[in-house]
Parts: structure tokens; C-alpha cells; sequence
């Protein structure tokens, strides 16, 4: 047996490049918009380029005045959570909301593509925008189905040493034909 030693950090990415594969292996090709690579340029690619000026919002809350090369953003994140305090920021720090309008609309058409590409690969055309085959398709490789029963031990694992785990969530349970496929031990 393989033993893989790594931080739970890096076994959380281990259990989304595995989800990943599955997903595609099983025609979810809309996932692939998802990937992190992709999110970060879309929402870069859809922030507005222009200088920043009172009243423009920002992921930092709206810009209340601008100063000395500063901006008074009207509350502001801290440490995760959103505080009602108005702070000055420097205006290189400031970044202007993504055009999320453009954003979505940008998504959707990569999913009409995405669409297109699915069925032309699995020569389908009647499974509808949000379908796919099961994992348990006879037409899904037996690999996709060991990458998804991975993913369940893993996250099972996560989901126990979680102190608001909910016996009703996915992750709770593990199908029985996976169940002790890998041997996951967490920090």
C-alpha cells in the first residue's frame, strides 16, 4: 500500500482535482468554467477599467471620498467579516467591483459552448444543459468512479472532525462499495 503524507490543505486539493476529473468523466463539462484558474481572469477581465471616483463601489465597500492618493471606503472587511466602519485605504490597494452583468453573461455562453463539446464527444445531443451521465453509467470509465469513491472517503473524513456536521449532508454517508477505498488519516 502507497502511503502520501500531505498537509489537509493539500488533501482538499486532492479532493477537488479528483472531483474534478469525475465530474468530466461523466460529461459534467460545465465544471471546467469553474476552476478557479478561470474564475480569477473572468473576474479580472470583468472589473471596469478606469480611474476610481466617489461613489464607485469596490470589493471594499463604496468609495466615500478620495484623498492624498487614499480612498474612504464606507465599511470594510476584516478579518473575513464586514464592518460597518468607514477606513482609508491606499488607492492602489482599491480595486473596483467586477461587472458581474458581464461576468455571468460571459459564463453562460462558455456553457452553451461547453454544451456543444459535451455532445459532440459523447454524440448525444438529448442530454439537456445541466445533464450528464451518472457516475454509474456503464459508459463512465471505472477510473472516474474510483477518483469519486476517493472523494467521498476524503471528504467523510473532513466531515467527521467537523464540529457543525449535520448527519443529512453528502458527505455524511460514504456508498458502501467505497467505503475504506482509501485510508485517510487527518492532522
Amino acid at each position: 500500500m502507497a502511503i502520501i503524507k500531505c498537509t489537509n490543505e493539500h488533501l482538499r486539493l486532492i479532493q477537488r482535482a479528483l472531483d474534478f476529473y469525475s465530474r468530466v468523466g461523466s460529461a459534467q463539462f460545465s465544471v471546467i468554467k469553474d476552476h478557479p484558474t478561470f474564475e480569477r481572469h473572468l473576474e479580472e477581465v470583468c472589473r471596469p477599467e478606469k480611474e476610481i471616483e466617489v461613489g464607485d463601489r469596490t470589493n471594499q465597500g463604496e468609495v466615500l471620498e478620495i484623498k492624498n492618493g487614499k480612498a474612504l471606503i464606507n465599511g470594510s472587511v476584516v478579518n473575513g467579516m464586514w464592518s460597518e466602519k468607514s477606513e482609508w485605504k491606499k488607492l492602489k490597494e482599491v480595486k473596483l467591483s467586477t461587472d458581474y452583468e458581464n461576468f455571468l453573461s460571459i459564463r453562460d455562453e462558455v456553457d452553451n459552448l461547453l454544451v456543444q463539446a459535451r455532445n459532440e464527444l459523447i454524440q448525444d445531443h438529448s442530454i439537456g444543459k445541466n445533464g450528464s451521465w451518472g457516475i454509474y453509467n456503464d459508459k463512465v470509465d471505472d477510473e472516474c468512479r474510483t477518483a469519486f469513491g476517493i472523494v467521498q472517503n476524503v471528504r467523510h473524513e473532513f466531515w467527521k472532525v467537523n464540529p457543525n456536521s449535520v448527519p443529512y449532508t453528502v458527505d455524511a454517508n460514504i456508498d458502501s462499495r467505497y467505503k475504506g477505498l482509501v485510508i485517510v488519516e487527518l492532522d
